[in-house]
């Protein structure tokens, strides 16, 4: 936190937000408050769909109640020409796709009479060091099950 206190107030509040942000994901949410936290919010959410189902429910029993059914229409158009809209939208704005290319390997060269190094834990080599090396290719997967 000494840090956060010489940032200017812009950088401080993101800080801030960011270390609350992270507490939040990885201490809060994995004690016994955040999973009662978990379950009320579940159980608000719950609540909020029992009233909209009532209100579906009171807005059914009474057809007064009821906006004009070519007004429902029109809305129900519209709102069909808003999803058909962003759908095209989201079709057009994915990412293109590149097929990938066949990877080329630049392996290190080795030396005739080199010693194996020996590592014995774990260590860090400066050098690399390959044994052997194989070209593995490609091969066609055949169609059929005759022999």
């Amino acid at each position: 936190m000494g840090l956060i206190e010489k940032c200017r107030p812009s950088e401080r509040l993101r800080a801030l937000v960011d270390l609350h942000t992270l507490r939040l994901r990885y201490w809060y949410l994995d004690t016994d408050a955040g999973i009662h936290a978990q379950l009320w919010a579940f159980a608000a959410a719950l609540l909020v769909l029992l009233v909209q189902i009532v209100r579906m429910a009171v807005a059914a029993a009474f057809p007064e109640a009821r906006p004009e059914p070519a007004q429902a229409v029109v809305w129900w158009v519209v709102q069909l020409v808003i999803a058909i809209v962003s759908a095209v939208i989201a079709y057009a704005l994915r990412p293109k796709i590149e097929t990938p290319k066949p990877a080329e390997a630049d392996m290190p060269t080795v030396e005739d009479g080199r010693a194996v190094p020996e590592a014995h834990g774990t260590v860090w080599i400066e050098d690399e060091f390959m044994l052997a090396y194989k070209v593995v290719d490609r091969v066609p997967i055949k169609s059929g099950g005759k022999k």
